[in-house]
C-alpha cells in the first residue's frame, strides 16, 4: 500500500535531509496501515519554524475510514520533533487499532475448578 500523503511548511523550505526522513517515517506508517483501504487514508505533514526564534512545530493529522488521528510536537531541531510525533502517531494507532479489534473481549475467562 502507497500511504497519500503531503507536506505543508510555514516559514522554511524542507531540505533533502529532511524529505528522506520524511520517507523513511512515512514507509513505516504504511506497514501498519496495510489492512485498511488505500484510497480512504491520508496523512497531512504540518510543519512551521517560529518567525523570531529557532523553534519548530510538527502536526500530523491521519485520516482514516473511522477516525481522524493527530499528533502534534515541537522543539528546536525539526527531525528529532518530527520522530517523537511519529511514534505519537503510532501509539494512537495500535490503541484504534486494538478497540477496533475489541482486544478487550478476548480476556479469558479463569476456568474453575470444581
Amino acid at each position: 500500500m502507497t500511504l497519500k500523503w503531503n507536506l505543508v511548511t510555514k516559514g522554511m523550505r524542507p531540505h533533502a535531509q529532511l524529505q528522506t526522513k520524511l520517507e523513511q517515517k512515512i514507509a513505516k506508517l504504511e506497514t501498519h496501515l496495510e489492512h485498511f483501504p488505500s484510497d480512504a487514508v491520508h496523512l497531512q505533514v504540518s510543519l512551521e519554524r517560529h518567525p523570531k526564534r529557532v523553534w519548530f512545530e510538527i502536526a500530523l493529522t491521519l485520516r482514516l475510514p473511522s477516525n481522524v488521528l493527530e499528533s502534534k510536537k515541537s522543539g528546536p531541531d525539526p527531525l528529532p520533533a518530527f520522530d517523537r510525533a511519529i511514534k505519537a502517531l503510532l501509539r494512537e494507532m495500535s490503541v484504534l487499532k486494538s478497540a477496533l479489534r475489541r482486544e478487550s473481549d478476548w480476556q479469558r475467562v479463569a476456568s474453575r475448578k470444581t
